[in-house]
């Protein structure tokens, strides 16, 4: 079996901006073609272990006719449906930091976007059919209406691009190799995307200068912050979607210089760094059974920083959040007092992190995607015995707190492949973050969280 080319990335650094410009549209796009023999699918499904129809995710019993390709209608959510998906998308934002931490270590700073890893997947779901669009859905809650969690995404994407009192931008993109896809992409799946996730699409040949015009892309949606997402494009790649996401908020109080002085941070081994620390006070406390924490307001509002500390101290910051889920969170989040000031320190801090996410995805019950027996007809106009599947799933991620404010951003990339490509990828209350710590950016609107991430070490001064 041959196992596809693993593309090496550099750190991203911002959340997406509107899409890119230039756009020809769709008569500029072109599709890609894949050729599978039975044996081979059969051989890559045993290996990988796929699922089969009458498997079952995490999310329920796989509708395994769902088909978006005949809706292309999202639905308006009621407010008991938009709490329903929600509560996915919160359980998926702990779900996927969880195996991140299990597989790159406890110890290290880790920060994931559940945001635009779910805005990069639906996206491509959107092309997607049977048992392949209900695994990729599933994995944020119910597998029963896909066109309903995509709905879910969509109006998400649109609160974030209207946020209120801090940048935030998401833009989605699809970049098509003319080379390997020669027809081009649906008008219908198109229109969908184009209308429903502001996604415009490029047809050009995976060359250096496609390198250099997606990078260009990526800096660009990132604000600078993620200058690339791939160092080497792979020309056998048949289409690569991407999801960019940017923040940038100013605290509503700032940090005055007089109170950040230097100090130490005590890592979880027990070495100490000399780090600029940011002295305050809060209203806001939060304390559950292993963490304490307090909230910190962005300008407008709309978002915070969520700080949970935890109870033991010699315990890293990925162990505190593999003890976290949306259900944890939330009751966290709903222990909010007011009755207290908070005297707070925090580290001043920034860091990169980039991980494949396909074991992950994996782990969370998302197989048949990278089966050749994969069904991504709706993106493009496939002959008999022709495939699409999921090659990689990257994701790239910045981060910089300091006293002024917050710069964050996520880029989250697809990469479809053609044939058999695999990929194995007054009373008082203190809260000093001296040492290993987690963290929440959320829309206060109703504590959605939009990253999520650790520090469990600082760079000394």
């Amino acid at each position: 079996m041959k196992k596809a080319k693993l593309i090496s990335v550099t750190l991203v650094t911002c959340i997406g901006l509107s899409l890119f410009a230039g756009c020809n549209g769709q008569d500029a796009l072109e599709t890609v073609t894949q050729q599978t023999s039975a044996s081979t699918s059969a051989a890559l499904d045993t290996a990988a272990g796929g699922a089969s129809d009458s498997d079952e995710t995490t999310g329920g019993v796989i509708p395994v006719n769902a088909d978006l390709s005949c809706d292309r209608n999202l639905k308006d959510l009621t407010s008991e449906d938009a709490g329903r998906y929600r509560k996915g998308y919160v359980d998926f934002s702990f779900d996927i930091l969880k195996k991140c931490i299990e597989g790159k270590g406890h110890d290290v700073n880790i920060m994931v976007s559940p945001a635009s890893i779910m805005l990069a997947l639906d996206m491509t779901a959107a092309g997607a059919k049977g048992q392949t669009l209900a695994e990729m859905t599933g994995l944020f809650g119910e597998t029963e209406d896909p066109t309903a969690q995509i709905s879910y995404a969509a109006d998400l994407m649109a609160r974030l691009n209207n946020s209120q009192g801090v940048k935030m931008h998401a833009a989605n993109s699809v970049w098509v190799n003319k080379t390997v896809v020669p027809e081009g992409l649906l008008d219908e799946y198109y229109d969908f995307i184009h209308k429903r996730f502001d996604a415009e699409a490029d047809s050009l040949v995976f060359d250096n200068n496609a390198k250099d015009k997606i990078n260009g892309w990526v800096n660009d949606k990132t604000d600078k912050m993620i200058p690339s997402i791939v160092q080497q494009l792979d020309p056998d790649m048949a289409m690569m979607l991407i999801n960019a996401i940017c923040f940038d908020g100013k605290w509503a109080v700032q940090y005055d210089d007089s109170k950040v002085i230097e100090d130490n941070f005590t890592f979880a081994d027990g070495s100490v760094n000399k780090v600029q620390m940011m002295n305050g006070s809060e209203s806001t406390y939060l304390e559950n059974d292993l963490a304490t924490g307090f909230i910190k307001e962005y300008e407008g509002g709309q978002y915070a920083f969520v700080v949970m500390l935890p109870k033991d101290k010699k315990m890293d910051a990925g162990s505190l959040l593999a003890s976290f889920d949306g259900k944890s969170f939330d009751e966290y989040m709903k222990s909010a007092s007011t009755d207290y000031t908070v005297y707070t320190k925090m580290p001043e801090f920034s860091y990169d992190w980039e991980s494949s996410l396909v074991p992950y995805l994996k782990d969370l019950g998302m197989n048949a995607p990278f089966l050749p027996t994969a069904d991504f007809s709706g993106l493009t106009d496939l002959k008999d015995g022709e495939n699409l599947y999921i090659g990689d799933v990257l994701h790239k991620t910045h981060i910089e707190v300091d006293r002024a404010g917050t710069k964050a951003a996520a880029v989250t990339a697809v990469m479809l492949y053609k044939n058999a490509v695999f990929v194995e990828p007054d009373m008082k209350k203190e809260v000093f973050c001296d040492r290993p710590f987690a963290y929440a950016i959320v829309d206060t609107t109703d504590n959605t969280p939009v990253f999520v991430g650790t520090v469990n070490q600082v760079e000394a001064n």
